[in-house]
């Protein structure tokens, strides 16, 4: 199975394009997302496992040069079209290196483990997920977080529902350029009934790369949130959290507050597993850590005085049609008026690349115009909003 899957990512080198979407790579970020009893070091270890062509850590590791990144996969078209490209840009905190999951003897180790692993698409991929994700869990650095994407099962219904349609006229066993020529044709039927108005309408027209992914893969499976758990705690690893938060929140899905107060009195993972069959969600994005770890605690509101805060990498300002300032975090637009005092503290947090406490962003905006009290309120909404985090205190250089 390795074999077969190494041989169709090298015919379709994934990910397809060269725009870099490196919105989950921030290693401080991720690992501000869990209690650590001490700081963070001074040189995170990051690893990719499964990194395609690239072109995300790549990107990833110029914005965070203080960070070392390796990269690992099986594609050997793709690794070496990856190293290739840090040698033209001349980037020393990144290396690429052919690997296996299932094979630990090709992993790159590191003396105290990495800080952060991310693994987007690739443990579904595996003949063995159980097996690569525990190699993973060994590579983790004490404390550390692993980053994960795996296909959604519910959310993929439909697509599967066209596979299965695809594997009636085409096996999944021909591999011809027939296959994909029916394939296409299959997907324009499909945008009018299975795909229509749902997260894989569009699919009949995305390039090559992508429609391979997604329609002739030679061995994937997906995951409800029951399963995911179950293969996470197996493999000595729980769930921290959502990279996107709205994405499974029940006030986002539904304004019947009777019936959110009484969603609200069950288990959380029930209440995803009922935000899963009720809506699309073909992918399952979360961050994960060893049992022993933690989220990250509410900052009360005295240690929030004391906190260093940067704002989110994922946080992007951007100027719309008329020429106001918008916010968006994660894609999508934040409330925030273009003038008002959040826009204020915003604005003033991205002139500032060392981070800051919120006295030292607050002072030079109080005055009559806004109380310290109430500046300080308006930080904790935007903390709460995840336009800014709280690294951990890094530890100093031995």
């Amino acid at each position: 199975m390795t074999a077969a899957v190494r041989a169709f990512y090298e015919a379709y080198p994934y990910p397809p394009g060269n725009r870099p979407d490196c919105d989950a790579y921030h290693g401080r970020l991720l690992l501000s997302y869990i209690e650590r009893p001490e700081g963070i070091p001074m040189q995170l270890q990051l690893l990719e496992a499964g990194c395609g062509r690239g072109i995300n850590l790549t990107e990833a590791a110029a914005l965070q040069p203080d960070d070392q990144f390796t990269g690992i996969d099986i594609n050997r078209v793709a690794i070496d079209e990856a190293s290739a490209n840090i040698r033209t840009k001349a980037l020393a905190n990144l290396n690429f290196q052919l690997a296996d999951l299932l094979d630990p003897a090709s992993l790159p180790g590191v003396s105290r483990g990495y800080d952060v692993i991310l693994s987007y698409g690739v443990i579904h991929h595996l003949s063995d997920p159980l097996k690569g994700l525990q190699q993973l869990t060994q590579q983790l650095a004490p404390h550390g977080v692993l980053s994960l994407m795996v296909d959604g099962r519910y959310g993929r219904q439909p697509l599967d529902r066209f596979l299965q349609a695809l594997e009636m006229i085409s096996a999944s066993g021909d591999r011809d350029g027939q296959r994909a020529v029916t394939a296409r044709a299959l997907a324009r039927i499909a945008e009018r009934g299975v795909f229509h108005g749902n997260c894989w309408q569009g699919t009949s027209s995305v390039d090559e790369v992508e429609f391979a992914d997604r329609c002739l893969h030679v061995h994937e499976q997906s995951y409800d949130i029951e399963g995911l758990w179950q293969l996470l705690d197996k493999a000595g690893l729980k769930f921290i959290r959502w990279h996107e938060p709205d994405d499974w929140s029940l006030k986002a899905i539904c304004d019947d507050e009777a019936l959110i107060e009484q969603l609200q009195a069950v288990d959380p993972s029930v209440a995803y597993q009922l935000i899963e069959r009720l809506t699309y969600r073909p992918k399952l994005t979360l961050v994960a850590a060893r049992k022993e770890d933690q989220p990250r605690l509410p900052l009360s509101r005295e240690a929030f005085l004391s906190k260093r805060f940067y704002l989110s990498p994922q946080l992007k300002r951007v100027t719309d049609e008329s020429g106001d300032t918008e916010w968006m975090l994660r894609g999508r637009k934040l409330s925030i008026a273009a003038q008002g005092l959040p826009h204020q503290l915003l604005t003033a947090a991205s002139q500032i690349d060392s981070g800051f406490t919120a006295s030292q962003l607050l002072q030079p905006l109080t005055g009559e115009s806004i109380s310290p009290q109430h500046g300080l309120n308006l930080l904790m909404q935007l903390y709460d909003l995840e336009c800014l985090y709280a690294s951990h205190e890094t530890e100093r250089a031995v």
